[in-house]
């Protein structure tokens, strides 16, 4: 595993670590912070190693991990249960798409033909039907991506419509 790999996996791999260098404390692996070396230096000096000892006992460490989470076979279950969970969670966003496309028609069709009223139902109409196709066309993470973007690129109204719906779950809870 190299440097940068370790680096990235870091919060994941700390448990796993501590199993394997249980000598390790807390503040060792705080002061480690995902720096390989640092951690070669932290087992040498617990353990009594020499270098290239610790280098050598992190590398079969790491290799194994790393072996264990490449697999296809690491964990059938786990992977199965994920991939189940993610397809179901495609397939409610399709169908809610479905219903709120459904809603627009349902605006379109009993608003008036004239006057204010009626530009503002279609125009509602439209954005539930527009929201409806989007969800049914895209997948979860393509929208949790999209949703990402669209904070960043409105922060501030965000924030408000975040303290707004928070406003309105804590009335309703009362």
């Amino acid at each position: 595993m190299n440097d940068d790999i370790f680096a990235g996996q870091w919060k994941q791999m700390r448990g796993q670590l501590k199993q394997w260098w249980g000598k390790l404390a807390d503040e060792d692996f705080d002061r480690i912070a995902g720096q390989k070396d640092k951690l070669i230096g932290s087992v040498q000096e617990k353990y009594g190693y020499t270098r290239d000892m610790a280098e050598q006992e992190i590398e079969k460490h790491f290799k194994e991990y790393g072996d264990k989470m490449t697999s296809p076979g690491r964990d059938p279950n786990l992977t199965n249960v994920i991939s189940g969970a993610v397809d179901k969670a495609n397939e409610a966003t399709k169908a809610i798409g479905k219903k709120i496309e459904s809603l627009g028609s349902v605006v379109r069709e009993t608003a008036p033909n004239e006057g204010n009223l009626g530009t503002m139902s279609k125009t509602v109409a439209d954005g539930f039907e527009s929201a409806g196709t989007y969800l049914q066309e895209n997948k979860l993470n393509r929208l949790a991506k999209d949703f990402g973007n669209l904070i960043r690129t409105y922060p501030v109204q965000s924030a408000l419509i975040a303290i707004g719906i928070g406003f309105f779950v804590v009335r309703r809870d009362r």
